[in-house]
């Protein structure tokens, strides 16, 4: 048995399942444990890959695999744009309702590009939780910010604000440079099967 970790942030469930789940036809006697967290993670372990976002090249004793950039989207239910209206320029985020992830130390370059228009974003609901976050901007309360394929899988969605380039987030793989070939071989695989859906 191929037991592999597979540790990325919240939001990124719709782009890295698929592929996992297509490693693991690939690789019968894979076993993979997936955890989404915001904290940041020591690669050391030699069955560990970590898919990174918005972060630069990796460093000394890692190995990155280039994805692309995930786009992002500032979405919200019909219903609620029904109520609020859109906003007609960046300025007017600031009378609107946010779920938002629960960062704790570096703002996702969205919503870094959020603060350069409103000095403090009503952010109604925090999580660290995809599948909470996403339940929030479902339920018609809220706005927030997800991976532009949502638009796709969650169809009473739809885009609040257009697309800014600043929300792109580039995306890693990365292991490290001891990691096992099993890893790498998987690593590999994954990667060819992200980058085809960046790419869509």
């Amino acid at each position: 048995m191929t037991r592999i970790t597979f540790n990325t942030v919240p939001l990124l469930g719709d782009l890295v399942l698929p592929a996992l789940m297509l490693a693991a036809e690939e690789f019968p006697r894979l076993q993979t444990t997936y955890r989404a967290s915001l904290e940041r993670v020591e690669i050391t372990d030699p069955n560990l890959i970590v898919m990174r976002a918005g972060a630069d090249k990796p460093g000394a004793g890692l190995v990155g695999h280039w994805l692309g950039r995930l786009g992002v989207g500032l979405v919200a239910t019909q219903g609620y744009i029904a109520r609020h209206g859109r906003p007609e320029r960046p300025e007017d985020l600031a009378r609107f309702s946010f779920a938002a992830h629960e960062w704790r130390t570096i703002l996702p370059p969205w919503f870094r590009w959020v603060a350069q228009y409103v000095d403090e974003p009503h952010i109604s609901f925090a999580t660290d939780d995809e599948a909470a976050m996403r339940r929030a901007i479902t339920s018609g309360r809220c706005a927030g910010f997800l991976p532009i394929s949502s638009l796709i899988w969650t169809p009473e969605l739809v885009e609040l604000y257009p697309q800014q380039e600043e929300w792109r987030a580039p995306l890693w793989l990365v292991h490290a440079e001891g990691a096992s070939q099993e890893c790498r071989d998987i690593t590999a695989y994954l990667g060819s099967i992200i980058q085809r859906s960046l790419a869509e």
